[in-house]
């Protein structure tokens, strides 16, 4: 976009009244506001129609253990159980794992108290019927627990979709530092327990699989990349282990460099990838400078094999190129405008998925870039900081709907050959959907 010096310094001024607002918001936000839960965590993660997995956050003195019931009384057993701690913490993650289950079937998670073997939490899930054309999925990002809403998490899960994405900032570990240190390890750890002891997602009675990729603030410093940042393995470990993706026990997930996935909806391939563990820093022109090569030969590969429609999800934007946040588009322009050479090549047709923003918004893809018009679909904040007057103050040229507020985007996707028909709906906690728009690519 082509900006006049009079625009250039009207969009300057913008820019430093919306993050002043933003940054004073968030000044006013204290640990001391935040109420944190009691009793375990439960996250269902990566699930099919057979089998699933959950991640449950619990103190270490309490050691659990788990069944499952049916509502004809029927039990099933953990296939597997796995522990995960962290040297001086007070919380531990239980990995537990299920088969043998059936879609056609209403299941209870039972967790016990192994110490008095009673039964301290019930938690109804399902696994996913692969016999539906449609899939109905939402989309996630930037969750500041310290600026939790317990209300639009379960306006949320009362829409009942099969699945839902969290497509980056699930957790601010560079929140909460004392004295000024930086991210480490121990901060990481203890800054996803506070998070999974907070959000009201993780004590629904009813449970959806999440399948999670990340984006700066989990990762571990705002707008980072893989070269300013000490810990990116250590990263990596500590945000697979909150989450429950083990391709083990899911046939439709595919694990792919760093925390990068691929999730196979019947005809529809989900890709969620990783924007930071190979992320160089912004300006480069480094062909591979966004995913890295491992991770964007993984992903391109995929999508030449995939005979319906591909969503392709990531923590940033990739279209928009707005001069104070970061894109695709933007931030590596070189790997910008040759991966969609590459996507343009291939048979199935491509829709784009992001958050980071703090607002909603819709952006129609010209068909100049990939053979046919698409869209990018930003679906940010849940709860988080909030951009006075955003998005009609942020230019972007390809926006053709937004919503400012706190929210999430439901979709309902039918595949059509190669590429998709399906609604795309901004929901805020009161269930008032901001916008709503039927689309096809």
């Amino acid at each position: 976009m082509k900006l006049e010096r009079r625009n250039f310094i009207k969009l300057g001024l913008t820019q430093a009244f919306v993050l002043g607002a933003a940054n004073k918001a968030f000044a006013q936000t204290s640990p001391g506001f935040v109420k944190r839960q009691t009793g375990p965590s439960i996250l269902q993660g990566a699930t099919d129609d057979s089998k699933t997995q959950f991640s449950v956050v619990h103190d270490k003195v309490v050691p659990l253990k788990f069944l499952v019931t049916n509502t004809l009384g029927q039990s099933w057993y953990p296939d597997d159980q796995r522990t995960i701690t962290f040297a001086d913490h007070d919380q531990q993650i239980t990995k537990v794992y299920f088969k043998n289950l059936s879609a056609q079937d209403n299941y209870f998670l039972h967790v016990i108290d192994e110490n008095t073997d009673q039964v301290i939490d019930l938690r109804e899930f399902h696994t996913l019927d692969l016999t539906k054309t449609a899939v109905n999925f939402a989309l996630c990002s930037c969750m500041h627990d310290m600026d939790h809403k317990p209300e639009i998490w379960r306006s949320l899960v009362n829409k009942n979709p099969d699945v839902i994405f969290f497509i980056g900032d699930c957790v601010y570990v560079d929140s909460g530092l004392i004295g000024g240190g930086g991210v480490n390890p121990a901060h990481m750890w203890k800054r996803f327990c506070e998070s999974r002891k907070t959000l009201d997602i993780y004590y629904s009675k009813t449970l959806i699989p999440i399948i999670a990729t990340w984006d700066d603030h989990d990762f571990g410093k705002n707008d980072t990349n893989s070269k300013d940042f000490a810990y990116v393995k250590e990263s990596q470990d500590n945000f697979l282990s909150f989450f429950a993706q083990d391709p083990d026990y899911c046939d439709l997930l595919k694990r792919g460099p760093g925390v990068s996935s691929a999730f196979h909806f019947r005809d529809q391939l989900f890709l969620l990838m990783d924007d930071r563990s190979f992320r160089e820093r912004r300006g480069s022109r480094e062909r591979y400078g966004h995913w890295g090569q491992e991770q964007e030969t993984w992903m391109l590969q995929l999508v030449r094999n995939n005979q319906g429609p591909t969503w392709l999800l990531n923590g940033s934007q990739l279209f928009p190129n707005v001069p104070w946040k970061e894109s695709l588009s933007g931030d590596h322009p070189v790997n910008f405008t040759e991966v969609l050479k590459e996507l343009k090549n291939a048979y199935s047709k491509v829709i784009f998925g992001s958050g980071d923003v703090h607002y909603s918004e819709i952006s129609r893809i010209e068909s100049s870039f990939l053979g046919y018009q698409t869209y990018e679909i930003t679906s940010s904040s849940i709860h988080s900081r909030n951009i006075p007057g955003s998005p009609d103050v942020i230019p972007n040229n390809r926006r053709i709907i937004g919503n400012g507020q706190r929210n999430f985007v439901l979709v309902e996707s039918t595949a059509k050959a190669n590429g998709a028909s399906f609604s795309a709906t901004s929901f805020s906690a009161n269930d008032k959907a901001a916008f709503q728009l039927q689309l096809t690519v």
